[in-house]
C-alpha cells in the first residue's frame, strides 16, 4: 500500500526523506498532492497539520478525492482534544509529525493492517478519562459478557478500526442496524464513543 505524505515545511520534508520508508512519496504542492490522491486506489495519507486551514474540511476533502484513503494526521504539537476530534471524523492515526523513524514505521504498519495508531500519551490520557468517568471499572469491563454474539462481532470490528459503513458491508447488515448495535454496545459497557470502547477492550485484552 502506497503512502502519500504532504507537508510544506522544509525541515519536516528532509526529516521524512531521511527515513527508510517503503513505497512513500512526499509532496509539498497541494494540487499535486490531490492529483496523486485521486489516481491512487488504496493509500495511507499523512498530512502535516500546519499546512491545513481547517481540520474537518481537510479530512472531508481527502475522503472526497479518495474514499479508501487511510488518513494519518501529523501535528507539530499533538493534543488530546484535537486527536479525539480527528478520530471522530474517521482518521486512522494521530501522531507527532517529528516522531522518530521507528515510531513512524510502526504507525504506517499499524494503519496498513487496518487498525488505528495513536501516540502513547494520547492512549494513557484516554484510559485515565475512562477510569475517572467510571464508578466501577471492573463492573464496566464484565459487561462485555452481556453482549450478544453479533454485538461482540461488531465490537471487535470497531477495535480493528473499521468504520460503520465498512462494518455493514463485512457483516451483511444495514448501516442503520450497525448504528443501533453500536449504541447498544456503548450503553452496555458504559462508554460514550468508539474510542472509549477500543481503549477499554485493549485494557481487557
Amino acid at each position: 500500500m502506497k503512502t502519500i505524505l504532504f507537508t510544506q515545511n522544509n525541515s519536516l520534508y528532509n526529516l521524512w526523506l531521511s527515513y527508510k520508508l517503503d513505497d512513500v512519496q512526499i509532496l509539498t504542492n497541494k494540487s499535486e498532492f490531490f492529483k496523486l490522491l485521486r489516481n491512487t486506489k488504496e493509500c495511507i495519507v499523512g498530512v502535516e497539520l500546519s499546512v491545513v486551514s481547517e481540520l474537518s474540511a481537510t479530512i472531508s476533502a481527502i475522503f472526497n478525492e479518495n474514499a479508501n484513503a487511510k488518513i494519518l494526521i501529523l501535528s507539530n504539537e499533538p493534543n488530546f482534544n484535537e486527536g479525539k476530534f480527528a478520530l471522530a471524523l474517521g482518521i486512522k492515526g494521530y501522531a507527532n509529525s517529528h516522531m522518530q523513524e521507528i515510531h513512524f514505521k510502526d504507525a504506517l504498519k499499524t494503519i496498513k493492517s487496518g487498525q488505528v495508531w495513536l501516540y502513547p500519551e494520547f492512549i494513557q490520557q484516554m484510559i485515565s478519562q475512562i477510569t475517572q468517568n467510571s464508578e466501577n471499572l471492573a463492573e464496566q469491563s464484565s459487561a462485555f459478557g452481556e453482549l450478544s454474539n453479533r454485538e461482540k462481532e461488531i465490537a471487535n470490528l470497531i477495535k480493528k478500526g473499521y468504520t460503520n459503513k465498512e462494518i455493514a458491508e463485512i457483516s451483511g447488515i444495514t448501516l442503520r442496524t450497525v448504528k443501533a448495535h453500536t449504541t447498544a454496545i456503548y450503553n452496555k459497557v458504559g462508554v460514550k464513543d468508539r474510542i472509549g470502547l477500543v481503549l477499554l477492550m485493549q485494557q481487557n485484552g
